[in-house]
């Protein structure tokens, strides 16, 4: 596995920077996979909690770390994708994420074998919600998406009409302090603007034209955690929903360190990442 970076490119004045990982050996046609940092993060510091860059190898893929526009640098937090919220700052100053992440792949197209057919976003929190937007907006282009911690924003999907159905896997937990699970909002939360957790994944479960085939199983449960997976529709879970009673905002399966009083509990019992993976690259668009 080789990691190259941090790459620097100019799309529409700005310079634009990113990370990816390739197999020492790659086969003919591989597939790529994005995934997009939260708010206030950074392309390493996701590679670092969600190591999807280890997979190249093993699973002969392309793994693309892009890094959101940094506005402000006293504020980490005006470094976000523009998943669609007004409240955003990359919203506001009408930064294209989407156009970015379209230029990449043309690059990536460019310089090595991609399976246009196996393309795939993820993400963290605000990169979840942008992964997420990615699968309504560029449905010729993504095969599946997915995404821990950062539901749908309400404006986007109040806009969309589905062209053709959508893979999907959602992880959330219930105990998230900065995101509301269930979509209802006080002034102890930081984000807001987005649906719960089970209207996202109901609204990917649309785009299939069926919302009541699903499959409910209880996969783990200790002292800390419960987990519930809901797969729709039953037999082929094309949208798989994994809800982490106790869980925080945090990435399952990734350092300990995350938690905190701020962000909640780790579920290291559930491995996002592996998760992840083996759901979306076993879909073709």
């Amino acid at each position: 596995m080789e990691v190259l970076g941090p790459v620097t490119m100019t799309f529409e004045e700005r310079n634009r920077t990113f990370y990816y990982s390739l197999p020492e050996h790659m086969e003919p046609c591989l597939p790529v996979v994005f995934c997009f940092h939260g708010a206030g993060s950074s392309a390493r510091h996701h590679m670092k909690v969600t190591a999807f860059h280890k997979l190249s190898e093993d699973h002969q893929v392309i793994t693309v770390f892009p890094d959101a526009v940094h506005f402000d640098p006293s504020d980490r937090m005006t470094k976000q994708w523009n998943e669609g919220r007004e409240k955003n700052t990359a919203f506001q100053r009408k930064v294209n994420d989407v156009g970015f992440v379209l230029e990449l792949i043309e690059w990536f197209k460019q310089r090595y074998p991609v399976d246009e057919s196996r393309i795939y976003a993820t993400g963290f929190s605000n990169g979840s919600a942008f992964s997420l937007r990615l699968g309504l907006e560029c449905q010729d282009v993504f095969a599946g998406v997915g995404g821990v911690s950062g539901p749908l924003v309400k404006d986007l999907a109040e806009k969309f009409q589905w062209s053709k159905p959508m893979p999907m896997l959602f992880i959330m937990g219930t105990g998230d302090k900065l995101v509301p699970y269930d979509g209802y909002y006080d002034s102890t939360y930081m984000i807001d603007q987005l649906l719960s957790a089970e209207k996202t994944v109901e609204f990917f479960v649309a785009s299939w034209g069926d919302s009541g085939n699903n499959h409910y199983e209880r996969v783990m449960e200790d002292e800390e955690f419960s987990i519930i997976k809901n797969s729709y529709p039953q037999e082929e879970e094309k949208v798989v929903f994994y809800s982490i009673e106790g869980g925080g905002h945090t990435w399952p399966g990734g350092p300990l360190s995350q938690a905190s009083s701020l962000t909640g509990k780790v579920a290291g019992q559930l491995d996002a990442t592996k998760i992840l993976f083996d759901h979306l690259t076993k879909i073709q668009r």
